[in-house]
């Protein structure tokens, strides 16, 4: 699921990549006949990554006596396709701990994300929905999106943040998508697929934040992977919280982990369990760690508390519990408003002064506040408006306190934001009817959010929906390979970023030999099978930078962006000798599939990129002609027949 920008923003040059040294065992990684030692050799090139690597393979290999102190060793017992993962996310570690965005957080990102990696790893290592050591990568780099837009776009994505201080991860989506036309979710499942992590991770990592909306079949892999990754990063939260927010996620990792099979206890000593490690990597890693309670003290701290009245749903004239916040500079009032309103059942918080107040109430979060007027420093007007430039203070029913009664001062009052007022000395039953008065204005305010919010769902589900209508317009339904059309619109960029930037281009066309010979011989089942079979090939043995489409038929299209003709021809022979490896079974019969491959670069003469498939189509047919399986170019400048079977 690339996101719609990926392929500009991939050409920028800016996006968060992987050292020269991780790409490299990357890559030795992906080949078959690669030794541990060649994998050792390049790991050992870097002093810091071969200590992570240690690290990480004495910590899988717990259960072994003796610790893991060899390169080799580290990579045996953690395998291959794991030591691919993990070098990409220490690699970006290593290299993106500071930058250029001054609002984003590069300490605290990379602290989340290595509590994230280890509560991944540990609930996979109890719930089994993926290898524990995969999930570690994919945790770590769940959230690397944001990373890259901070890495992109260091001044805009400050200003972002700066200034609308989004408070959730929806809200941050939402102006990520307004201001760069993508976000983080996207673009970081694109870099995941880019750097060809597993897709089950890509989808993990694209739907973790918000697992309900994904609608993955309940009990699928998928489904439990994401699950999985949600908790992992509200354990990560827990870990990097400050104080006060770390007891309002208790309720929510209990309810979340609940879902996945985890028991308080069980929850508890993963918690405490994710903690210890997160600390002890931190000092390994150089990472910012902290301090962090035991779950269950937590726990019976919250259980301990008054808990926070349900939100306001009765709609008849009763009284439902509300959470009020109490000010004034008079010790007195505050006493006597206190008593009263816990008589009448709702929680009740109290600040001396405006200042007090304001803060209180964005840590609070009332629904109704009752203010003094006059008070030093913030008086209840200036109060009031401040509050009401916060997204959050709009929606709270204030209710101001005052002797004075003149008609002036009320309208002054109203036009400050202030929605009831209270006369000075007041009794409790004019007290009561003021807060039923909020109640049901209150009542119609969460209506009315849910109603929002059901649009804003409907809205983002219909954008996921036409997302996928598009990416199933240009994709071929039989090998999952994109299609003509998309390969028409990729040959035109790469054509126009050619003729801007003077960089060779190369296209090959790939043709099944005797493929209506197949149909005919043992039927369209075989022959479908025969061209995923290929497509599969030709997917696996291009490069990253190569386009691979089905453009129809038994025909292939593969563009190569910044290649000459003679490193084009080297990749067109490693595809057909490739393809000619494999064999294909038809019941009781196999036999082995071929291709003919004519491959073109743009040359000067070339005005349109007709002309290149043109004569790409050329060469195909003099390699047909000259007996199949077998690579030609359509070029002066080099021999006709370079690949013969």
């Amino acid at each position: 699921m690339p996101a719609p920008r990926f392929d500009e923003l991939k050409t920028s040059g800016k996006l968060p990549s992987p050292s020269g040294v991780a790409l490299a065992i990357v890559e030795l990684c992906r080949s078959e006949s690669v030794s541990i030692d060649e994998i050792a050799h390049a790991v050992q090139a870097d002093p810091a990554l071969s200590g992570r690597l240690i690290k990480f393979a004495n910590a899988a290999a717990n259960a072994l006596r003796r610790p893991v102190v060899a390169v080799p060793e580290a990579i045996r017992i953690t395998g291959t396709n794991t030591v691919r993962q993990l070098v990409l996310g220490f690699s970006l570690l290593g290299q993106y701990n500071s930058g250029a965005c001054h609002a984003f957080d590069y300490e605290g990102f990379w602290s989340r994300s290595l509590a994230m990696a280890i509560a991944a790893s540990a609930l996979c290592a109890r719930v089994r929905g993926a290898p524990p050591e995969e999930a570690f990568t994919c945790g770590l780099l769940a959230n690397v999106g944001t990373l890259a837009l901070a890495t992109i776009y260091p001044t805009e994505y400050a200003e972002l943040l700066d200034v609308h201080q989004p408070q959730t991860a929806a809200e941050l989506v939402r102006l990520e998508q307004e201001r760069f036309a993508t976000d983080h979710n996207e673009l970081g499942a694109a870099l995941l697929e880019d750097w060809r992590l597993p897709k089950l991770y890509v989808l993990s990592a694209f739907h973790h934040e918000a697992p309900e909306q994904a609608r993955l079949p309940e009990g699928s892999r998928e489904f439990t992977v994401c699950n999985l990754l949600h908790v992992a990063a509200l354990l990560s939260r827990f870990c990097v919280a400050r104080e006060e927010e770390r007891r309002t996620l208790v309720a929510e990792l209990l309810l979340a982990t609940a879902k996945i099979g985890l028991d308080h206890s069980a929850m508890s000593k993963l918690t405490d369990e994710v903690v210890a490690q997160w600390r002890e990597w931190g000092k390994i890693l150089d990472v910012k760690t902290q301090d962090v309670p035991s779950f269950d003290a937590l726990v019976q701290e919250k259980s301990a508390t008054a808990a926070t009245p349900a939100p306001v749903t009765d709609g008849s004239g009763a009284q439902s519990s509300l959470n009020v916040l109490v000010v004034d500079d008079e010790r007195t009032t505050v006493l006597l408003v206190e008593q009263l309103l816990r008589g009448l059942g709702h929680k009740v918080h109290s600040a001396g002064d405006g200042r007090t107040g304001l803060a209180m109430a964005m840590s609070v979060r009332p629904q109704i506040i009752i203010s003094d007027w006059i008070m030093p420093g913030l008086d209840g007007l200036a109060f009031c408006k401040a509050l009401r430039q916060t997204e959050e203070g709009q929606l709270i029913y204030f209710i101001i306190l005052s002797a004075l009664e003149q008609d002036d001062q009320l309208v002054e009052a109203f036009e400050s934001g202030v929605d009831d007022y209270l006369m000075k000395p007041f009794t409790p039953r004019v007290l009561a009817a003021r807060l039923r008065a909020g109640t049901r204005v209150i009542k119609l305010q969460e209506d009315a959010k849910h109603d929002s919010e059901s649009l804003r769902r409907f809205a983002a589900e219909l954008a996921v929906a036409n997302r996928r209508l598009q990416q199933a317009a240009l994709t071929d339904p039989l090998t999952g390979l994109p299609n003509r059309r998309y390969g028409m619109e990729r040959l035109e960029q790469e054509w126009a970023a050619t003729a801007r930037n003077q960089r060779p281009l190369s296209c090959m066309v790939v043709d099944i030999d005797q493929f209506k010979q197949i149909n005919d011989t043992f039927g369209h089942d075989s022959g479908d099978m025969v061209l995923r079979q290929v497509a599969a090939v030709l997917r696996k043995e291009a490069r990253i930078e190569d386009v691979v489409c089905r453009i129809g038929g038994e025909e292939f299209l593969v563009i190569s962006p910044d290649t000459p003709l003679s490193a084009a021809l080297t990749l067109a022979e490693r595809l057909r000798n490739a393809v000619g490896r494999g064999r294909a079974a038809h019941g009781a019969i196999s036999h082995n599939t071929t291709v003919s491959i004519g491959v073109s670069q743009r040359e000067p003469g070339m005005v349109r990129m007709d002309e290149l498939i043109k004569a790409a189509d050329n060469a195909l047919y003099e390699a047909k002609r000259a007996g199949r399986d077998r690579v030609a170019a359509n070029s002066p400048r080099v021999p006709t027949q370079l690949g013969v079977a």
